[in-house]
């Protein structure tokens, strides 16, 4: 759940059901995939979530609300990361790291690859 923004109204008024009676918006379906041992670095786990459909995505990518939602999730589960991938090439956004939310890029000056990224995580064994 997640406070309505521009970017949900948008997405009711044009893809979505509309909005419901108590204000909420129905996004959809998102689908998502657990590794016990990341791609990034094996000694963490993963859940890679992403939208059913091109519509939800966009509108991922541009409500501030929704990747909040995702965001407060690594938070709370205490995770380290948050990477947001548009999958239209762009580069991936690093939204949270490290307990600190971020807007960083990979393939920025801070983090030119994906080994940058995970070689600031803590060591998993401490």
């Amino acid at each position: 759940m997640s406070d309505v923004d521009d970017a949900l109204l948008e997405y009711a008024q044009t893809n979505g059901p509309g909005r419901e009676a108590d204000g909420r918006v129905r996004i959809g379906y998102i689908y998502a995939a657990i590794r016990f041992e990341s791609l990034l670095h094996p000694g963490y786990a993963s859940v890679e979530c992403w939208a059913a459909t091109s519509g939800m995505s966009r509108l991922f990518a541009r409500s501030a609300n929704v990747r909040k939602a995702f965001t407060d999730l690594t938070a709370d589960s205490g995770g380290v990361c948050c990477l947001f991938d548009t999958g239209d090439g762009a580069p991936e956004q690093v939204c949270w790291l490290n307990g600190e939310p971020t807007l960083e890029t990979v393939s920025g000056p801070r983090f030119p690859d994906r080994r940058a990224l995970v070689a600031m995580w803590p060591d998993p064994e401490k």
